[in-house]
Protein backbone atom coordinates (compact mmCIF):
# COMPACT_ATOMS: atom_id res chain seq x y z
CA UNK A 1 0.00 0.00 0.00
CA UNK A 2 1.23 3.02 -1.04
CA UNK A 3 1.87 5.80 1.38
CA UNK A 4 0.36 9.31 0.86
CA UNK A 5 2.75 12.47 1.33
CA UNK A 6 0.81 15.55 3.07
CA UNK A 7 1.83 18.64 2.59
CA UNK A 8 1.91 20.73 5.74
CA UNK A 9 2.19 24.28 5.77
CA UNK A 10 4.13 27.21 7.57
CA UNK A 11 1.18 29.00 9.29
CA UNK A 12 3.66 31.51 10.03
CA UNK A 13 4.19 32.31 6.95
CA UNK A 14 0.97 32.65 5.77
CA UNK A 15 0.04 34.89 8.45
CA UNK A 16 2.99 36.83 7.79
CA UNK A 17 2.49 38.13 4.14
CA UNK A 18 -1.36 38.93 5.16
CA UNK A 19 -0.42 41.02 8.55
CA UNK A 20 2.74 42.31 7.19
CA UNK A 21 1.42 45.06 4.47
CA UNK A 22 -1.54 46.19 7.33
CA UNK A 23 0.85 46.52 10.00
CA UNK A 24 3.24 48.35 7.43
CA UNK A 25 0.12 50.63 6.68
CA UNK A 26 0.00 51.15 10.77
CA UNK A 27 2.92 52.09 11.21
CA UNK A 28 3.53 54.55 8.44
CA UNK A 29 0.46 56.02 9.46
CA UNK A 30 1.71 56.50 13.39
CA UNK A 31 4.66 57.99 12.33
CA UNK A 32 3.09 61.01 10.53
CA UNK A 33 4.02 59.37 6.75
CA UNK A 34 1.37 60.56 5.00
CA UNK A 35 1.33 64.26 6.45
CA UNK A 36 1.48 66.57 3.36
CA UNK A 37 3.83 69.52 3.78
CA UNK A 38 3.55 73.08 1.64
CA UNK A 39 5.84 75.97 1.88
CA UNK A 40 5.75 79.70 1.16
CA UNK A 41 8.30 81.61 -0.08
CA UNK A 42 8.39 85.17 2.21
CA UNK A 43 11.15 87.77 1.68
CA UNK A 44 11.56 90.92 4.03
CA UNK A 45 11.36 94.45 2.45
CA UNK A 46 14.13 96.73 1.35
CA UNK A 47 13.46 99.81 4.20
CA UNK A 48 13.78 102.30 1.35
CA UNK A 49 11.08 100.33 -0.80
CA UNK A 50 8.86 99.69 2.60
CA UNK A 51 8.76 103.56 3.61
CA UNK A 52 7.98 104.41 -0.18
CA UNK A 53 5.21 101.95 -1.11
CA UNK A 54 4.05 100.33 1.89
CA UNK A 55 4.09 103.72 4.37
CA UNK A 56 1.58 105.67 2.72
CA UNK A 57 -0.81 102.42 2.28
CA UNK A 58 -0.43 102.29 6.06
CA UNK A 59 -0.73 105.79 7.32
CA UNK A 60 -3.81 105.77 4.88
CA UNK A 61 -5.75 102.96 7.21
CA UNK A 62 -7.01 102.17 11.02
CA UNK A 63 -4.84 99.38 12.07
CA UNK A 64 -6.31 97.21 15.21
CA UNK A 65 -3.19 96.28 16.96
CA UNK A 66 -3.02 91.94 17.91
CA UNK A 67 -0.09 92.01 20.14
CA UNK A 68 1.46 88.10 20.47
CA UNK A 69 3.30 87.52 23.43
CA UNK A 70 4.47 84.23 23.85
CA UNK A 71 1.29 83.01 25.96
CA UNK A 72 -0.38 80.14 24.59
CA UNK A 73 -3.96 80.40 25.66
CA UNK A 74 -3.98 83.95 25.01
CA UNK A 75 -2.29 84.47 21.86
CA UNK A 76 -4.71 81.43 20.48
CA UNK A 77 -7.75 83.30 21.79
CA UNK A 78 -6.52 86.54 20.00
CA UNK A 79 -5.13 84.97 17.17
CA UNK A 80 -9.26 83.31 16.78
CA UNK A 81 -10.72 86.77 17.00
CA UNK A 82 -8.24 88.10 14.85
CA UNK A 83 -9.48 85.21 11.77
CA UNK A 84 -13.08 86.55 12.28
CA UNK A 85 -12.14 90.30 12.27
CA UNK A 86 -10.32 89.32 9.11
CA UNK A 87 -13.08 87.91 7.71
CA UNK A 88 -15.53 90.37 8.64
CA UNK A 89 -12.84 93.00 6.55
CA UNK A 90 -12.60 91.09 3.40
CA UNK A 91 -16.69 90.53 3.42
CA UNK A 92 -17.97 94.06 4.17
CA UNK A 93 -15.20 94.83 1.55
CA UNK A 94 -13.62 97.35 4.24
CA UNK A 95 -11.16 99.57 2.96
CA UNK A 96 -10.60 101.54 6.24
CA UNK A 97 -9.53 99.39 8.65
CA UNK A 98 -6.62 96.73 9.10
CA UNK A 99 -5.25 94.50 11.68
CA UNK A 100 -1.32 94.90 12.72
CA UNK A 101 -0.14 91.53 14.05
CA UNK A 102 2.89 92.32 16.12
CA UNK A 103 5.57 89.28 17.25
CA UNK A 104 7.06 90.90 21.00
CA UNK A 105 10.40 89.09 22.08
CA UNK A 106 8.70 85.97 23.53
CA UNK A 107 6.17 85.34 21.00
CA UNK A 108 6.67 81.65 19.75
CA UNK A 109 6.91 80.65 16.12
CA UNK A 110 3.92 78.81 15.87
CA UNK A 111 2.06 81.96 16.06
CA UNK A 112 4.39 83.81 13.02
CA UNK A 113 2.66 80.35 11.11
CA UNK A 114 -0.86 80.35 12.31
CA UNK A 115 -1.24 84.21 11.34
CA UNK A 116 0.15 83.29 7.80
CA UNK A 117 -2.41 79.87 7.84
CA UNK A 118 -5.26 82.40 8.57
CA UNK A 119 -4.42 84.88 5.91
CA UNK A 120 -3.91 82.25 3.11
CA UNK A 121 -7.39 80.48 4.42
CA UNK A 122 -9.19 84.00 4.58
CA UNK A 123 -7.65 84.46 0.50
CA UNK A 124 -6.09 88.03 2.11
CA UNK A 125 -5.08 89.93 -1.21
CA UNK A 126 -2.93 91.94 0.88
CA UNK A 127 -0.70 91.93 3.53
CA UNK A 128 3.44 92.63 4.48
CA UNK A 129 5.84 91.44 7.17
CA UNK A 130 7.92 93.88 7.59
CA UNK A 131 10.38 93.55 10.40
CA UNK A 132 8.14 92.20 13.99
CA UNK A 133 4.88 93.03 12.65
CA UNK A 134 2.38 91.82 9.76
CA UNK A 135 -0.48 94.33 8.15
CA UNK A 136 -3.23 93.21 6.89
CA UNK A 137 -6.05 95.05 5.20
CA UNK A 138 -8.52 95.02 2.51
CA UNK A 139 -7.49 94.86 -1.25
CA UNK A 140 -9.92 94.34 -4.33
CA UNK A 141 -7.44 92.45 -5.78
CA UNK A 142 -6.74 94.55 -8.49
CA UNK A 143 -3.06 94.61 -8.26
CA UNK A 144 -0.47 91.49 -7.54
CA UNK A 145 -0.85 90.13 -3.81
CA UNK A 146 2.69 90.20 -2.88
CA UNK A 147 3.70 87.59 -0.10
CA UNK A 148 7.38 87.99 0.99
CA UNK A 149 9.27 84.81 2.50
CA UNK A 150 11.66 85.09 5.87
CA UNK A 151 14.97 83.25 5.89
CA UNK A 152 13.85 81.10 2.86
CA UNK A 153 11.31 78.41 3.10
CA UNK A 154 9.26 76.84 5.99
CA UNK A 155 7.53 74.27 6.46
CA UNK A 156 4.34 73.97 8.33
CA UNK A 157 0.77 71.43 8.67
CA UNK A 158 -2.92 72.88 8.01
CA UNK A 159 -5.04 70.70 9.41
CA UNK A 160 -8.69 70.90 8.67
CA UNK A 161 -10.79 68.62 10.87
CA UNK A 162 -14.16 68.75 8.46
CA UNK A 163 -12.04 67.64 5.27
CA UNK A 164 -9.91 64.70 7.23
CA UNK A 165 -11.77 62.15 5.64
CA UNK A 166 -11.48 63.16 2.02
CA UNK A 167 -7.32 64.24 2.42
CA UNK A 168 -7.10 60.36 4.11
CA UNK A 169 -9.32 58.81 1.46
CA UNK A 170 -7.18 60.98 -1.66
CA UNK A 171 -3.97 60.26 -0.15
CA UNK A 172 -4.89 56.44 -0.15
CA UNK A 173 -6.11 56.44 -3.74
CA UNK A 174 -2.52 58.59 -4.62
CA UNK A 175 -0.35 55.83 -3.05
CA UNK A 176 -2.38 52.99 -4.53
CA UNK A 177 -1.46 54.89 -7.99
CA UNK A 178 1.89 55.12 -7.45
CA UNK A 179 2.14 51.41 -5.93
CA UNK A 180 -0.14 49.68 -8.29
CA UNK A 181 1.74 47.24 -9.78
CA UNK A 182 2.99 45.82 -5.97
CA UNK A 183 -0.01 45.84 -5.12
CA UNK A 184 -1.32 43.88 -8.25
CA UNK A 185 1.53 41.13 -7.49
CA UNK A 186 0.39 40.55 -3.63
CA UNK A 187 -3.17 39.99 -4.73
CA UNK A 188 -2.20 37.71 -7.40
CA UNK A 189 -0.33 36.04 -4.96
CA UNK A 190 -2.40 35.96 -2.05
CA UNK A 191 -5.09 34.82 -4.61
CA UNK A 192 -2.73 31.29 -6.43
CA UNK A 193 -1.67 30.62 -2.31
CA UNK A 194 -5.33 30.24 -1.22
CA UNK A 195 -6.41 28.59 -4.71
CA UNK A 196 -3.78 26.06 -3.88
CA UNK A 197 -4.60 25.13 -0.25
CA UNK A 198 -8.00 24.89 -0.98
CA UNK A 199 -6.94 22.20 -3.91
CA UNK A 200 -4.81 20.72 -1.78
CA UNK A 201 -7.54 19.89 1.01
CA UNK A 202 -10.22 19.11 -1.44
CA UNK A 203 -7.54 16.38 -2.92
Amino acid sequence: MQKRNSKIYYSAGLISIILLPILCILYLKKNDAFTSYNSIKLKTWNRENYKEEIIPIINSKTFTVVNLTGNSNSDKAKLNAAEKRIKELIATKDSINGIRFHFEDKSEYWSFIKVLEILETQNAKFYVPYNNDIWFAYSSGEKKKTIFPVCGDFRRIIPIDEMKFKIEWQEIIEITKKFYLPIIAYGLMLFFTFKQIRNTIKN
